[in-house]
């Protein structure tokens, strides 16, 4: 077995730019994915998919996102929401309704 042996300063310096290497991969992986998305489907924002839900409550909204009634794709810290699942759904609750 070798052993490579790296000064402090040289290990945090390697570690350091990795990150930042990850970080810019992860990102630019994010933005090509709502890219390619929005291409596929038109996206609405968390205030936009509010509006045509017509809902009160932020709670419900994540609710829809988590039981995947409602497909949510996030970007950072916003979320972008599919405006195909939303009008299926707002059909569904009219056809039960």
């Amino acid at each position: 077995m070798e052993l490579i042996v790296f000064e402090k300063d040289s290990y945090y310096k390697l570690m350091e730019e990795m990150m930042r290497l990850m970080y810019k991969v992860v990102r630019e992986a994010k933005t090509d994915a709502i890219k390619s998305a929005k291409k596929d489907e038109d996206l609405l924002t968390t205030k936009e998919a509010f509006e045509l839900l017509g809902l009160k409550s932020r709670h419900r909204l994540l609710k829809l996102r988590k039981d995947k009634i409602i497909r949510g794709y996030q970007h950072g810290r916003r979320v972008l929401y599919s405006r195909e699942d939303i009008l299926n759904y707002i059909r569904g609750q009219q056809l039960e309704g």
